[in-house]
Order: C-alpha cells, then sequence, then structure tokens
C-alpha cells in the first residue's frame, strides 16, 4: 500500500537494492507488422518463449529515424558510422519495397547458454512466419544496438530539430491488455489526429503498456484546453477497453482529477479516508492521488499551473 500511495502517506528513509549481473549472452528477435490485426496473438505467442524484454514502437518513430538519420552517426567514429549503415541496409530494402511497417516489436532474449538461447529464438522466428509477418534475428549487439537506438533516440531528436514546440507528458503512461489493442490504436490515432499533434508511440509491448508524449506549442492560448479535452478523450477510451491511465510513471496532478473516472466513487472515498488515517495534517506529496483540502489536484488547480509561454492566458 505504501508503494502504491506514490509518497502520499509516508517517506522511505532507507531502500537496500539487489542488483544482478548482466547475462552473458543476448539476441533480439525483430518482427515488422504492417496490420495489427493479429498483434494480441502475437504477444501472447511471444511471451510463451519468455523473452527478457517486450518492446515496441510505431511507424512515426521509425520515420523520424529515417528523417534525422545522420544524427545517428554522431560519436560513433568511421568505422562505426560504416557498420551502423551496413546494419540498416536490408530495413532500407524492406521499406523502400515495401513502406514503413505499423509496429515494430523487439524481443529479446538473454542469459548464460547461448545455444539455448539462439534455439529459443529460432524457434519464435518460426513460429511467427505462421502470421505471415517479416521477422528478423539479429547476428551481433552491434547490430541489435540499431534498433534499441531508434527506440531510445528518434523522439528526442525531434525535440532537438522542431523548434517552438515542447514535450508534453500528460497521456505518456497508458495501458491496455494486448488483445485489445488491434481495435484500442486505431481509435487512439483517430483521436490524436483531431489535434494535428507532432508524437510518437513506443512501450512495453508484453504489458499493453504505451508511452504517448505529443510536442505542443505553448505559446499558444488554447495548449491548456487541449490538454485537458485530450486527456478526457484518451482516458475514456482506455477505460473503454478496461485499461488503467497511469502504469508505471505514477498518478501525479496532471492524472490526480481523471481518477475517479477509473476507480469509482467509491474507491476514491477509501483512498480519501486512508489519507486521513496516515497523513491526517496532509503533509505527504498534496494533490496527488486524492485532491487536498484547499484544491489541490482539482482539474482546475492543473489548468492554471499549465506553464504558457508569454504570459499568455489560458483558454479553458
Amino acid at each position: 500500500m505504501l508503494v502504491g500511495s506514490q509518497g502520499t502517506l509516508g517517506i522511505a528513509t532507507e531502500i537496500t537494492f539487489k542488483l544482478v549481473p548482466n547475462p552473458k549472452y543476448s539476441k533480439l528477435v525483430v518482427v515488422f507488422m504492417n496490420d495489427l490485426a493479429s498483434l494480441g496473438h502475437l504477444v501472447d505467442e511471444i511471451l510463451r518463449f519468455d523473452p527478457e524484454t517486450l518492446e515496441t514502437y510505431d511507424d512515426k518513430t521509425i520515420k523520424l529515424a529515417v528523417r534525422f538519420f545522420p544524427d545517428f552517426f554522431k560519436n560513433k567514429g568511421f568505422i562505426g558510422i560504416i557498420k551502423f549503415m551496413w546494419n540498416f541496409l536490408p530495413e532500407l530494402k524492406m521499406m523502400i519495397t515495401g513502406g514503413f511497417p505499423k509496429l515494430i516489436l523487439l524481443a529479446e532474449f538473454a542469459g548464460e547458454d547461448e545455444t539455448l538461447i539462439n534455439k529459443r529464438c529460432i524457434l519464435l522466428k518460426e513460429k511467427i512466419e505462421g502470421f505471415k509477418l517479416e521477422v528478423h534475428i539479429t547476428k551481433s549487439k552491434e547490430e541489435a544496438e540499431k534498433y534499441w537506438d531508434i527506440r531510445r533516440k528518434s523522439f528526442s531528436l525531434l525535440r532537438k530539430h522542431i523548434s517552438g514546440l515542447h514535450t508534453a507528458p500528460f497521456i505518456d503512461d497508458i495501458i491496455v491488455r494486448p488483445e485489445f489493442l488491434p481495435k484500442f490504436f486505431p481509435e487512439l490515432n483517430g483521436i490524436l489526429k483531431q489535434y494535428n499533434l507532432t508524437y510518437t508511440i513506443a512501450g512495453h509491448a508484453g504489458d499493453g503498456n504505451f508511452h504517448i508524449i505529443p510536442l505542443m506549442d505553448f505559446s499558444r492560448s488554447d495548449t491548456a484546453k487541449i490538454i485537458v479535452e485530450l486527456s478526457e478523450k484518451v482516458y475514456n477510451l482506455v477505460i473503454k477497453y478496461h485499461g488503467s491511465i497511469t502504469a508505471e510513471h505514477n498518478d501525479g496532478l496532471i492524472r490526480t482529477p481523471y481518477l475517479q473516472k477509473m476507480y469509482g466513487e467509491k474507491i476514491i472515498n477509501l483512498f480519501e479516508q486512508i489519507k486521513k488515517i496516515f497523513d491526517p495534517k496532509n503533509i505527504f506529496n498534496l494533490g496527488k492521488k486524492v485532491v487536498s483540502p484547499d484544491g489541490v489536484g482539482t482539474k482546475e488547480y492543473v489548468v492554471s499551473h499549465i506553464a504558457l509561454e508569454h504570459n499568455v492566458h489560458h483558454e479553458i
């Protein structure tokens, strides 16, 4: 309960971590999806092989990598650049002939037995090919790194190259069970298109947790209004598909106004009672999880604390 309270019921004064060594061997199975219809079933099949991680990113992320391709060369040196470009030739050929895949899945396998890892990757590749999907097993850590580079760097490159826009993490941690994703994603993209925002979708496919961080213009007076409207629409969609509006990034001020939508009045009342028992003086992390008596954590409070540029006034 204390962990889930996200600092609203008390504080930790000491934490003991246990570290584990990095596995000796790793291999990456890369799946290119042009159609999301089989996504839920595919994720279930991949999880049966017990991957170390199962990550994903969308076509917008790939397009950003292509758009800002030279930036990936920085700090790699001449030999590193040649290797990086060589490793990308198969994907470039595939994209030229068949276009960008809608989604790329990265299933990483790791351990101390290289033979066992290779066997699992080959068996998984055969299983995925039954879905009529393009699948590739990386041959080296350097080759695998190109996919992780795209996953980690593309959005930061976008922020770097597009002036006047800033990241706005408010729908950045939604989670929907994988079997619902083929229907969920088209509806989600439909909502986002209404606002003509630049964004990418990436996350953890194994549990359906996705991070959407649009770029927004905080010199516009309607930015706060868009954040409120978009939050309502996206969270309603998430709840429609029995998901959660937050998975690993906590609720915070930005999501607290919407928690009753997900939990209902009865559970929120329980949250409030527990808060009074543990923190009767309202000291810890005000406005998170439950609204404080002075209104910290309401939608109005959140809107009033969205910092717009050049003293622009909010429109809501």
